[in-house]
């Protein structure tokens, strides 16, 4: 059953522009456990503070499914990419059920893990190989073979850059950008990054930054910049990057889980300045424990952290730009994992 949680201790103070909506908040995307087919949607009305659990089943009479990985905002509609369940949902700003997409392979569905948006298009990875896109009025899909298991992906001119991890490979993840032109999705050029890219940040028109799980051993995570004119790669030194978002006025706040030795995590949040590229502490780990996303509220330009231990459901602390903790709530389920904001009425 669906929650609906006040929290009457909350202020946001926020000025919804002349002609906008009367509501305006996060949903989180909880991925739940692998293969538990326990995956579910939770809203925060940043103007009343109230959390709703279970949106999408409250709205559709049918579960989200397994292993959630991705949520996108574009337009009127929102997009669900659940890995598990081989689908990507695609719904209006209020969770309501609009049309899906799922797309077979040479033997099976094909399991969607990432979005991006574009141009008219929202741009679907899959694990198998593929990417695909669906153009947002008529639903119709284009689908092209790439490297294998794509996660992100960015867009620059005529030019799609594609994360290839190889992850099915483990441990002989790949270190490879895919570049492929736009307009017929076949690839042109291949880039050496570091290993296990994940997710590209794109701060202007000739520059954006690539985060890299590495192999969790040999190869640690690493935080790069891609030159968008020439393609050129450079690592950022002494950045370990899980999540990131980009803030304002030039900065970017990061999100590192790094293991030791003896597999203790340890968690530690950054503020980056790119101008500068330097890093100072955001918040500490005692303040905002076993972090899993991260995200910047662009309307507040407040930070929302989603944290998790894998058991108990997540948490999502509310901070402002200077690390001070406006609010906290427990989000219903497990595993937050995606964070997106939307004007829903």
């Amino acid at each position: 059953m669906p929650a609906l949680i006040s929290c009457s201790e909350f202020d946001m103070d926020i000025d919804i522009p002349e002609g906008g909506s009367s509501s305006y908040g996060a949903y989180i995307l909880n991925s739940g456990m692998m293969d538990s087919n326990n995956s579910k949607l939770a809203y925060f009305d940043l103007l009343g503070g109230t959390l709703t659990t279970n949106v999408f089943s409250t709205q559709n009479g049918r579960g989200l499914g397994d292993s959630a990985n991705d949520i996108l905002v574009y337009g009127s509609k929102m997009y669900i990419a659940v890995t598990g369940s081989a689908v990507v949902f695609i719904t209006d700003l209020q969770g309501k059920l609009i049309d899906q997409v799922e797309l077979l392979g040479e033997t099976t569905k094909l399991a969607p893990r990432q979005l991006m948006s574009d141009g008219g298009k929202v741009y679907v990875s899959y694990r198998e190989g593929y990417i695909a896109s669906v153009d947002t009025a008529t639903f119709a899909v284009t689908k092209a073979k790439v490297g294998p298991y794509p996660e992100g992906m960015a867009c620059a001119g005529n030019k799609i850059y594609v994360a290839i991890t190889d992850a099915n490979n483990y441990p002989n993840v790949a270190n490879t950008v895919q570049i492929l032109n736009k307009s017929t999705l076949e690839v042109e050029k291949e880039l050496e990054v570091a290993y296990n890219p994940q997710t590209f940040h794109k701060v202007s028109s000739e520059w954006m930054y690539l985060v890299c799980w590495g192999d969790y051993a040999a190869n640690p995570a690493a935080l790069q910049k891609i030159n968008l004119k020439t393609d050129e790669v450079v690592t950022i030194e002494g950045i370990a990057p899980t999540s990131m978002t980009l803030g304002e006025q030039g900065y970017a706040y990061i999100l590192s889980s790094e293991y030791d030795a003896d597999f203790n995590q340890h968690i530690s949040y950054y503020k980056y300045s790119l101008d500068k590229e330097r890093a100072e502490e955001f918040v500490t780990e005692e303040l905002v424990p076993n972090g899993y996303c991260i995200a910047r509220d662009p309307l507040t330009g407040y930070i929302l952290i989603g944290t998790s231990d894998y058991i108990s459901t997540g948490d999502v602390y509310i901070l402002s730009q200077k690390g001070e903790l406006i609010h906290k709530f427990d989000t219903g389920a497990l595993n937050p994992y995606k964070i997106c904001f939307a004007r829903t009425k």
